[in-house]
């Protein structure tokens, strides 16, 4: 139940933003609205509200806007006609305005839910993949020395960090006891209030042991947090972050949908199914977790509504394009007949993405 809260939740939230931009966007260019639903399917409730119909519709499923002159009407005697005033009637970059609004919203809206999490948990897996610091750790520290052990025939005292180990520089616990138990001979540097010294011995004497034992405990490995972003600067680092990643996701899709048309399951897509797993770990992570996962899927609207397939928003784009450099537009029907092509290929895809996933629920 949970999950499915959650994952409504944010795809309504980041649906209705990215309507809701288009609406504005439409607004400032002079292009009427006639309806602006929160939700889809049967109408709830309905007001009129500066020339909008505003609606609040049953699904939870998102929401829409309907913009005059985005698509023809029936006129008097049958035919198709684009109407006198809106979408059709504006210039390519007003047209670009309009379209590129929902893109634009579900990216900051992202690049602002991102810059929250690594505002208020500085310390988050998010933070590192974004900008890469990662916690400093204390590093290796021998705690104790115990007697008659090599060790302490070596000199070794409570409180030496280990600074490099036979050649490994700042070596993990697990590094100082593997090559304590295979090297042929110590090379030791340590730091030892503020000072370097080194350590040499042939290895293994006879009184390490077997396996062979340097004679020592070592601290607690401690963990120094991440200084805190302002969050100014969190929303710079996740709106660079983004930026960095458009190329690469890109291609991720190109190779997303060959893959999958190909009859071949991609691990760079994730569909319908997927995305209700994520949003069900998401849920059981808590709020930074559904964050999170909210700023993502905000990138990934916004990315995938640029893209120049019609039916989308970058779809759209390209075809105003066309009709800019052709000096004329299309006949009533010949771009709506153009996005349904479009459209129909990505339910395609959907479907198909939404099989494969099914399918691995059930071998596993």
């Amino acid at each position: 139940m949970l999950t499915a809260v959650v994952f409504l939740l944010v795809l309504t939230v980041s649906v209705v933003v990215h309507e809701l931009a288009h609406y504005l966007n439409a607004r400032m260019v002079g292009v009427p609205v006639r309806a602006f639903s929160v939700g889809m399917g049967p109408v709830l409730l309905r007001k009129r509200w500066r020339g909008t119909e505003w609606r609040l519709s049953l699904l939870p499923l998102g929401g829409y806007v309907d913009l005059k002159g985005l698509a023809p009407e029936q006129a008097e005697d049958g035919t198709l006609r684009y109407p006198d005033e809106g979408f059709m009637q504006k210039s390519f970059l007003q047209k670009t305005w309009v379209l590129v609004g929902g893109v634009i919203a579900n990216f900051i809206l992202a690049v602002l839910l991102l810059a929250t999490v690594m505002t208020v948990e500085p310390n988050t897996a998010v933070r590192s993949l974004i900008t890469g610091e990662v916690p400093s750790e204390s590093g290796t520290v021998f705690q104790e020395v115990l007697p008659g052990t090599p060790a302490e025939a070596l000199g070794i005292e409570p409180g030496d960090r280990v600074l490099s180990f036979n050649g490994v520089a700042d070596p993990s616990r697990s590094e100082v006891q593997r090559l304590t138990r295979t090297a042929t001979s110590l090379e030791i540097v340590l730091e030892r209030g503020g000072e370097r010294l080194t350590v040499r011995s042939d290895w293994p004497p006879p009184d390490a042991g077997d396996p062979p034992r340097l004679g020592v405990t070592l601290a607690p490995v401690e963990i120094s947090p991440l200084p805190p972003l302002s969050f100014p600067e969190a929303a710079w680092r996740s709106a660079s972050f983004f930026v960095r990643i458009v190329p690469e996701s890109v291609a991720g899709f190109a190779r997303g949908f060959g893959q999958t048309f190909a009859g071949q399951r991609s691990a760079e897509i994730v569909g319908p199914v997927g995305i209700v797993g994520i949003a069900g770990e998401a849920a059981r992570g808590g709020l930074v977790a559904v964050l999170t996962f909210a700023g993502l899927i905000n990138f990934s609207l916004a990315l995938f509504n640029a893209l120049p397939i019609p039916g989308l928003d970058g779809g759209r784009i390209l075809l105003a394009a066309v009709v800019a450099l052709r000096g004329k537009p299309f006949k009533p029907g010949q771009e709506e007949f153009v996005n349904f092509l479009g459209l129909a290929f990505l339910v395609l895809f959907v479907v198909l993405i939404s099989f494969g996933e099914v399918g691995d629920l059930f071998r596993r």
